[in-house]
């Protein structure tokens, strides 16, 4: 009967800490499912933009790191992270490009884009500090979390010009 108590308290216990970091990790997730949707409505634009870009090469590129993410997204957070990073540094050429053109529209689109890119360099912040709460959390205590729950570090957007 003590035994009992014993293991109905300890697993209490363990069940509280795993709810605990559970509100942290679904913040995690709401946070990148949000990141998500305005990532995919910016390759959108970005698409619907191509065919004005007069470089091959730069059509070329934007649409095999747009397939890219595409496919990264069953890949998992740290796969579709990389390949935003990805999409991010290859902006500059492209608004370039778009500053030559004479389509109204177009700059029109290209704007949306930027705005896009502003909010989310916000998200991608407030996925950051959620992450790193998460993290902190589940490494204060490695043995119980790391191990016995299974817990893992995740990983964070690690670049400057975001």
């Amino acid at each position: 009967m003590v035994l009992g108590i014993i293991l109905l308290v300890i697993l209490l216990v363990v069940l509280f800490l795993y709810i605990m970091l559970f509100k942290e990790y679904s913040e995690v997730m709401a946070n990148f499912e949000t990141l998500l949707k305005v990532i995919e409505t910016r390759d959108l634009l970005l698409m619907r933009i191509l065919p004005e870009i007069k470089s091959k090469k730069i059509k070329a590129e934007m649409t095999e790191l747009v397939d890219k993410r595409m496919s990264a997204k069953k890949q998992g957070n740290d796969a579709l992270i990389k390949c935003d990073v990805d999409i991010n540094k290859k902006l500059k050429p492209i608004y370039d490009e778009i500053n030559k053109s004479q389509n109204p529209i177009v700059r029109e689109e290209f704007r949306r884009v930027i705005n896009l890119e502003k909010k989310l360099k916000v998200i991608r912040r407030e996925y950051n500090t959620a992450v790193e709460k998460y993290n902190a959390r589940i490494t204060k205590n490695p043995k119980l979390f790391l191990k016995y729950l299974r817990m893992r570090p995740l990983n964070t957007y690690e670049f400057k010009n975001i």
